[in-house]
C-alpha cells in the first residue's frame, strides 16, 4: 500500500514510460494554484442541439419534454428553460412561465409558476457556450454549457438536468461550478437555489442539506447557497427521486471519474478587446490613461505606451447624443479606414456607444459582454449607464478639425445618482490612417458597471478578458477572427482499468508530424503567454509532470497521446491537468498552445 502522498509519484512512473524530449520548449511551471482535487463525478457529454442563442439574460421558446413527465402530483409535458439555470414547467404554456429570473428568493421559489432548480443564480452563457436539449421518450437533458456568473468571466462551468419517465430528476455539475455573480446590489451577489417546487402558492419548508442527502416529505425542496463561492456539490451528481408526497435525495457519490475542458486554445487573432466592470466600483481607468488602436491593412495594434491628451471641445464643438438613451448619427469629412472597408459616419449613443457606422447598435444602457460581442455594427465603448440630461451633467460633444473627429463625454453624469462631477473622456479618430486614441480625463465611477473596448460587427468569439489598467500592454486585434485553436479533449472516462484511455489533440498547423502534451498536477486559469511571444495564447496548467511527444497526422492535424489507466485502487482520486503544443509560424515562439482538460482517475 501506498500513503496518499506516494500515490502520485507512483503513478507518475506507471504512466508515463516515454522520456521528456527537452527540445525548444518554454517551461511552465509557473507554481502550484490549486491542490489535488479529489475524485467526483461528470456530466453526461451527449447533450443534444443548442438552443437559439438569445443573450446573457433569456427565456427560451416552450420545448415539448419528450414524455409525461410526473411532478408533485400531477403531469407536465413542455419546459420553458432560461440561461439562469432554471426553467418551469407546463402544458403547452399552462400556466405560464415566470421568465428569466437573476434574482433567486424562496418566496419566488413557492409563489411562482413550477420550477426545477439545478442551479438557479445570475448566471448566463455567451455566444460562445450556450444551453442544449437532448430529449427522447427516455430521458430529457438539458444543458449549460459553459456558463459563467454575471459580471464575472472565470471560471467557466457547466450544469445539467435530466428528467425521467418515473418522475426522477438527476443535477449534475462541472467541477468548476459556483455561485459567484458579481452585481451592485444585494453585495456581493445572487444567492444560488437549487431544488424543484410546484409552486403555484406552495407552504415553504425548511432546507434540505443536499450533499448530506435523506428525505423530504414536502414537495418543495432546496438548498440556498449565498453568494459568493458557496456552492458546495461542484464535479458531483445528486438524485431526486419521488415519494409523491416529498422526495428521497441520494448523497453525491464517491470516487467517480471525471473529465472535463476548459479554456481555449491559441486563435491566429481575436477581433475584440474588452474589459468588464461588474460595478462601478470596479472601474479604474483613471485621468491620463490612454489606449491607443494603429491601424494596419488587416486589424489594430492596441498599446498604452503612446501618452495622449484630451483635446478640449472648441469653437466648432457641437452637443450630439443629447437625451437620455438616444443616438445622433454624424459625417465625416472624409472616409475613415475601419474592419471591412471605410466609413463616413459615426453614429454616437449617450451611453458611451460610438458605431463606425451610419447606424447604431441601438441605445442599451446595461453593459453586457455577449451583447457587446454581437453588436451588428462595428463598435469602441466606454459602455456606462449615462445621463447628460440631469442637473448638472456635462454634454456628449463632437468636434472634427485638423483631420480628426473628436467626441467627448464632458463631465457626464450617470444615470440616477447625483454627483458633483461625471466621467470625462475623449475617442480621438484619425481619418486618414483609421488610427483610434482613448483618452481619460477625471473620472467619478457611479451608478452601473462599465465595459470598455472594440469588437468588429457581427458575432464575435469573447475573448479572455484584458487587464486595460495594467502597464504595458501590447496586442494585436483582427479585422476577422481567425481559429480554431489548438484542441485538447480526453476520449472517454478515466475509470480504473481502461486500458485505451488517451488525450486527443486537434487543428495541429501542417507543419511538423509531431507535437506535445504537458502534464500537471494543478489547473492555471489561463496565464497570458504574450511575454514568451505567443500573444493569444495561455497557460491551463502547472507542466510540473513534464512533457511528453506523440506524433500528429498531416494534413489532418490530429494526434493522440494514450495514457493507459492501472487498476490499483490507490490511483483513485489522482488529479491530472493537461495541454497540449504544436509547433507554429503564427507567432514569435513558434509554438501554439492548446485549451487545458483536466481527469479525476476514479470508478
Amino acid at each position: 500500500m501506498y500513503a496518499a502522498g506516494e500515490a502520485l509519484p507512483r503513478l507518475t512512473a506507471l504512466l508515463f514510460p516515454i522520456r521528456p524530449m527537452h527540445k525548444k520548449l518554454v517551461s511552465l511551471a509557473l507554481g502550484l494554484l490549486a491542490p489535488i482535487a479529489a475524485a467526483q463525478c461528470p456530466l453526461d457529454p451527449a447533450i443534444g442541439t443548442a438552443l437559439p442563442y438569445g443573450g446573457f439574460d433569456y427565456e427560451y421558446p416552450m420545448q415539448a419534454i419528450g414524455f409525461v413527465f410526473p411532478f408533485a402530483g400531477t403531469t407536465y409535458t413542455h419546459i420553458h428553460v432560461t440561461t439562469k439555470g432554471m426553467f418551469y414547467l407546463s402544458n403547452g404554456g399552462v400556466p405560464v412561465s415566470g421568465g428569466y429570473d437573476y434574482s433567486p428568493t424562496t418566496a419566488e421559489l413557492v409563489s411562482g409558476s413550477p420550477r426545477i432548480c439545478p442551479m438557479w443564480t445570475d448566471m448566463g452563457v455567451d455566444s460562445t457556450s450556450g444551453v442544449y436539449l437532448n430529449s427522447s421518450a427516455s430521458e430529457c437533458t438539458i444543458t449549460w454549457k459553459d456558463a459563467r456568473g454575471y459580471g464575472t468571466s472565470l471560471p467557466l462551468f457547466s450544469v445539467q438536468c435530466k428528467l425521467f419517465p418515473s418522475g426522477e430528476i438527476r443535477f449534475s455539475y462541472s467541477t468548476a461550478t459556483i455561485n459567484n455573480s458579481s452585481w451592485i446590489g444585494p453585495p456581493p451577489g445572487w444567492t444560488a437555489i437549487i431544488g424543484a417546487s410546484p409552486g403555484l402558492g406552495a407552504i415553504l419548508p425548511a432546507a434540505s442539506d443536499l450533499s448530506a442527502g435523506g428525505v423530504t416529505l414536502d414537495n418543495t425542496i432546496y438548498e440556498e447557497f449565498p453568494a459568493p463561492d458557496t456552492f458546495n456539490m461542484g464535479g458531483m451528481y445528486i438524485n431526486l427521486l419521488p415519494l409523491n408526497p416529498g422526495w428521497f435525495y441520494s448523497a453525491p457519490p464517491a470516487n467517480c471519474a471525471t473529465a472535463s475542458d476548459y479554456g481555449q486554445g491559441c486563435i491566429q487573432s481575436d477581433d475584440s478587446y474588452h474589459e468588464n466592470y461588474a460595478t462601478a466600483l470596479n472601474m479604474d481607468l483613471t485621468a491620463g490613461k490612454t489606449i491607443t488602436m494603429l491601424r494596419s491593412g488587416s486589424g489594430y495594434l492596441v498599446l498604452d505606451a503612446i501618452p495622449g491628451t484630451i483635446v478640449p471641445p472648441g469653437i466648432g464643438a457641437v452637443p450630439v447624443a443629447a437625451g437620455d438613451d438616444v443616438e445622433t448619427t454624424v459625417a465625416l469629412t472624409g472616409a475613415m479606414p475601419v474592419a471591412g472597408g471605410t466609413t463616413s459616419n459615426l453614429t454616437i449613443c449617450s451611453n458611451g456607444q460610438i458605431s463606425l457606422a451610419a447606424t447604431g447598435n441601438g441605445t442599451s444602457w446595461t453593459p453586457d459582454v455577449p451583447t457587446f460581442m454581437g453588436w451588428v455594427q462595428t463598435v469602441v465603448a466606454v459602455w456606462h449607464d449615462y445621463n447628460n440630461t440631469l442637473v448638472g451633467s456635462g454634454p456628449v460633444m463632437f468636434e472634427q478639425a485638423g483631420g480628426f473627429a473628436y467626441v467627448t463625454w464632458n463631465n457626464v453624469f450617470s444615470y440616477g445618482t447625483a454627483p458633483v462631477t461625471g466621467d470625462t473622456f475623449q475617442w480621438q479618430f484619425e481619418l486618414a490612417t483609421g488610427n483610434i486614441t482613448l483618452v481619460f480625463g477625471t473620472m467619478t465611477p457611479d451608478g452601473n458597471g462599465y465595459l470598455v473596448g472594440y469588437s468588429t460587427g457581427g458575432p464575435s468569439p469573447t475573448p479572455t478578458p484584458h487587464d486595460l489598467s495594467a502597464t504595458p500592454f501590447s496586442f494585436n486585434v483582427a479585422d476577422t477572427y481567425v481559429g480554431p485553436g489548438l484542441a485538447i479533449t480526453t476520449n472517454g472516462m478515466p475509470t480504473l482499468g481502461n486500458a485505451g484511455f488517451a488525450f486527443n489533440t486537434s487543428n495541429v498547423p501542417n507543419l511538423v508530424p509531431l507535437a506535445f502534451v504537458f502534464f500537471g498536477t494543478a489547473p492555471l486559469p489561463g496565464i497570458d503567454l504574450g511575454f514568451l511571444g505567443a500573444p493569444n495564447c495561455r497557460a491551463y496548467q502547472t507542466a510540473d509532470l513534464g512533457a511528453y511527444t506523440f506524433p500528429v497526422a498531416l494534413p489532418a492535424g490530429t494526434g493522440t497521446f494514450g495514457l493507459p489507466i492501472p487498476v490499483g485502487p490507490v490511483f483513485i482520486g489522482t488529479y491530472l491537468a493537461a495541454q497540449s503544443v504544436a509547433f507554429s509560424l503564427g507567432n514569435p515562439l513558434n509554438l501554439i498552445f492548446s485549451n487545458g482538460t483536466q481527469i479525476t482517475i476514479g470508478n
